[in-house]
């Protein structure tokens, strides 16, 4: 496509973004009704379901990097997603089989891991190949918000429709085979002839985690792991506060929840654009200024009206962070190192840090309610800290490889 034609639709666009769709929709099923599953079908405790998602946060720091380096030596891009599809797929529908607890806890574990280690693949892909014709890559996220979404409400309906929870695990199966289809149609892109493809394992390895001694990448994973690692409350006790402390109902409480996705939507669409006019490490710190605000504020218990404008600032916490970090690691690395940088962020900030924050949040939301987003407020205080220091770090010359 030539720069005169920028509004050309981009078929390997639009399998991005078909691929990044399918994706979330699944994780729209896999976060808000894989406990529920859990729960019912395999009678896994709350303590138990909180372990498991723990223990799978805890893993990917060591299983991030270490996908990272087996990446690294593949000469096709779509290698990651062939890998983490086919897991998928074969680990959903080994699940229905299964009934003792410590093989369901193993396979859990492992789906759990393999979802997200099939994240930064996913997203790296779309930002890279929507970069050139349509659609946007503003508009390509916001799509696969929008599925996020879909997923949730499909299982949702079809739960209540049956009167069973198999629709949970029938939704996965299907969207992980499509998921292998998926990446089948994706473009198959050889890596530019690198050093690395011929480097043993181990070297990989260590040149992925080498990324941390470039204090630029290793400010900014700890600066948005730890914005985004503080909704970890609202995940884990949103609710439970809404209904059990302020006594609404679910109509109200859906409501809620869709108002900061859509809010997130809304900026990935409409103002994916108009951000591009700034740093990404100003918008990193625009989000860890919002999620201060927010969970400071609703740790006081306001009132509906007041929380549907601070469900708003979802668009900060979430989606500016999310946004930033993406166009950093661009900027930093390019199209070749930025899906083992956005790994090493996921293993080694993102994923610990949220775990942690889900581990701690349930004791908190028992011990003092809604006062428990306060600590919240803390770690995402300290994030926004360390994003300043980023925003006013002086940009030097692009990272060696390592």
């Amino acid at each position: 496509m030539t720069e005169s034609s920028p509004a050309k639709l981009s078929s390997d666009g639009v399998r991005a973004t078909l691929l990044s769709c399918l994706f979330f929709a699944g994780f729209g099923c896999l976060i808000p009704f894989l406990p529920l599953w859990l729960e019912k079908v395999h009678g896994f405790s709350g303590a138990e379901i909180g372990v498991v998602l723990a223990i799978a946060g805890f893993s990917r720091a060591v299983a991030g990097p270490v996908t990272a380096a087996w990446a690294d030596g593949r000469s096709d891009r779509r290698a990651p997603l062939f890998m983490f599809t086919i897991l998928l797929t074969a680990g959903f529908a080994l699940l229905y089989f299964l009934t003792g607890f410590v093989a369901v806890f193993a396979v859990i574990l492992v789906l759990d891991i393999a979802y997200w280690g099939l994240l930064p693949v996913v997203e790296t892909a779309l930002l890279r190949l929507t970069r050139k014709g349509q659609p946007t890559y503003g508009l390509a996220r916001g799509l696969a918000s929008a599925a996020f979404v879909v997923g949730t409400s499909i299982v949702g309906v079809l739960n209540d429709w049956t009167g069973a929870f198999w629709p949970i695990w029938a939704f996965m199966l299907v969207i992980s085979a499509f998921m292998i289809a998926g990446s089948a149609a994706m473009p198959r892109e050889p890596r530019l002839a690198r050093a690395e493809l011929e480097q043993p394992f181990g070297e990989r390895l260590s040149a992925g985690l080498g990324m941390l001694r470039n204090p630029r990448f290793s400010l900014f994973v700890f600066a948005a792991g730890l914005i985004q690692a503080s909704a970890g409350f609202l995940y884990t006790s949103g609710s439970l506060v809404w209904a059990n402390q302020q006594g609404m109902s679910s109509k109200e409480i859906s409501v809620l929840w869709n108002i900061g996705t859509l809010a997130e939507v809304g900026f990935l669409i409409f103002l994916a654009k108009w951000s591009a006019r700034f740093r990404p490490e100003t918008l990193i710190v625009a989000g860890g200024i919002g999620a201060v605000v927010r969970w400071t504020a609703l740790a006081a218990l306001p009132p509906f009206w007041l929380l549907l404008p601070l469900q708003l600032l979802h668009s900060l916490s979430f989606a500016a962070t999310f946004l930033g970090g993406m166009r950093f690691i661009q900027t930093i690395y390019g199209d070749d190192r930025a899906p083992t940088a956005q790994m090493i962020y996921m293993g080694v900030a993102n994923a610990p840090t949220y775990a942690a924050a889900v581990l701690i949040s349930g004791p908190l939301y028992d011990r003092l309610g809604a006062p428990g987003y306060l600590a919240m407020t803390g770690i995402a205080g300290l994030g926004l800290v360390l994003a300043v220091m980023l925003w006013r770090y002086k940009p030097g010359t692009a990272p060696a490889s390592a």
